[in-house]
């Protein structure tokens, strides 16, 4: 029985007087795939005397890598840039260029799939205006995109079922509950039915979700690539980063709209 295993962390909220997108990133791969690239993460982390990898604290020289605790900007690098090859040795590898907008293409080699979404604030306050029937969350769209991104990668490999976990505190878990939860989209949508664990985690003590907020902060900070290892992420040609501008926005997938608004899906808290 082949389960997939898939982990979702954001970047940056859904405030737009202190950002201007919102990102989620996701990590997916089997049991096999994931034991592999947490037995190498714990040794990186036991070498660089870190618990874990909190990027935003890290990169700030902040709390648990604080210079008080001994880091500096030198030590960080050096720990994230450990990370960031561990995660290059454990990406599938395609057959050819990676376009995620496509059922990914053949596998050269077998591994994690990873990519992020990210939604221009100005862009969705904009579309959410001329489209009311969009969802009243920009989280929403957001989770249910990047668990499409998820299916699509278990129907890829022949995946049978799903595990999926996200970040605690954070508002994307919330939304696909919702729709776990309620029989009308379990009625549309099959493949919720083959989800066997859904839930949040501490990411301190889940590695997956410390490769997904590598992911969220990279893309996030994309206009300022000043550290190698930041560079290095980018750089790497096996993973997917996603816009979903204005126009992206205005045209989603006939039906699915109308669909969603027959569900009654709780309403969740929306932008500032």
């Amino acid at each position: 029985m082949l389960v997939l295993k898939g982990y979702f962390d954001g970047g940056n909220q859904a405030d737009s007087q202190q950002y201007d997108r919102i990102t989620l990133a996701t990590v997916c791969g089997t049991l096999f795939q994931w034991n592999h690239l947490e037995s190498e993460w714990d040794e990186a982390l036991n070498k660089h005397g870190a618990q874990f990898l909190h990027t935003t604290n890290a990169a700030g020289l902040q709390k648990e890598f604080s210079s008080k605790k001994g880091w500096t900007h030198k030590k960080v690098d050096s720990l994230i840039f450990d990370c960031v090859r561990i995660i290059q040795r454990h990406l599938y590898v395609p057959d050819g260029k990676v376009d995620i907008t496509l059922p990914f293409g053949n596998i050269s080699k077998p591994g994690l799939m990873a990519v992020t979404l990210t939604i221009p604030l100005k862009d969705y306050k904009r579309a959410q205006k001329n489209n009311p029937e969009l969802p009243n969350s920009v989280t929403e769209i957001c989770a249910t995109e990047s668990l499409g991104f998820c299916f699509r990668w278990g129907i890829k490999i022949g995946t049978r079922f799903y595990e999926l976990y996200f970040d605690r505190n954070e508002p994307f878990h919330g939304h696909v509950s919702d729709r776990k939860r309620h029989k009308r989209p379990n009625k549309d949508i099959a493949l919720l039915k083959r989800i066997i664990h859904l839930g949040e985690s501490d990411m301190r003590v889940v590695p997956a979700l410390q490769v997904a907020d590598l992911f969220a902060w990279c893309i996030n900070h994309n206009e300022d690539v000043r550290r190698s290892w930041h560079h290095h992420l980018h750089s790497l040609p096996n993973w997917g980063s996603l816009i979903l501008d204005y126009n992206y926005l205005m045209n989603p997938k006939p039906g699915v709209l109308e669909r969603m608004a027959m569900w009654n899906l709780p309403k969740r808290k929306m932008m500032r």
